[in-house]
C-alpha cells in the first residue's frame, strides 16, 4: 500500500491537483490499483454533484504515472522523470461518480514504445465499472545537472 506522503514522492502534483488518495496494490513498472474517495468538500463539486470525466482520466493517468515512477525510482535513483498524459484512445464513461462514492482506478501497462507508454484503464465504484479504455503517458528524463538544476531534456530541442 502507497499513501499520499509517497504518492507526492513520485507525482509533482498537490492539493487541489492530487487526484488519488491511496494505492492498493503496485507493480512498478505493470499496473497499479487506486482509490479516489469522492468527500463532498472537494472544489469539483463546487457547482455540480458528479466526478467530471476529465478529472477521472486524470486520476487514471496519475495511477500510470506511480506505475512509472516506482519502477524508474527502483532503477535509477539519480534520474528524475516528468510524465505528461498524451492521450486516450476507445473510452466510454458508463457513468460519472458521485459524491461519497470512492472509485477504485486500474491501470496496467499493455504496450511501450520509446517514451510513450499505452495502457488499459478502468475504473469501478463497488464492482460496478463506470468507465474504461486506453490511456497514453508520455515520461520524459531530466537529469540533474551540477548547478542542482534540472537539464533539458534530449526530447526538448535547443533552448
Amino acid at each position: 500500500m502507497m499513501e499520499n506522503r509517497e504518492i507526492q514522492s513520485l507525482l509533482p502534483h498537490r492539493y487541489p491537483f492530487l487526484l488519488v488518495d491511496r494505492i492498493l496494490t503496485i507493480e512498478p513498472g505493470k499496473k497499479a490499483t487506486g482509490v479516489k474517495n469522492l468527500t463532498g468538500n472537494e472544489w469539483f463539486f463546487q457547482g455540480h454533484h458528479f466526478y467530471p470525466p476529465s478529472l477521472l482520466l486524470e486520476s487514471l493517468a496519475q495511477i500510470g504515472g506511480i506505475v512509472l515512477g516506482s519502477k524508474a525510482k527502483e532503477e535509477k535513483p539519480p534520474v528524475h522523470f516528468a510524465g505528461l498524459f498524451a492521450g486516450v484512445s476507445d473510452f466510454q464513461f458508463l457513468r460519472c461518480p458521485v459524491q461519497g462514492e470512492q472509485v477504485t482506478l486500474q491501470v496496467e501497462l499493455t504496450q511501450s514504445l520509446a517514451s510513450i507508454y499505452r495502457f488499459a484503464a478502468e475504473a469501478f465504484v463497488g464492482d460496478e465499472k463506470i468507465a474504461g479504455g486506453q490511456i497514453l503517458l508520455s515520461f520524459l528524463k531530466n537529469r540533474q545537472n551540477p548547478s542542482g538544476g534540472p537539464e533539458k531534456s534530449s526530447a526538448g530541442g535547443s533552448g
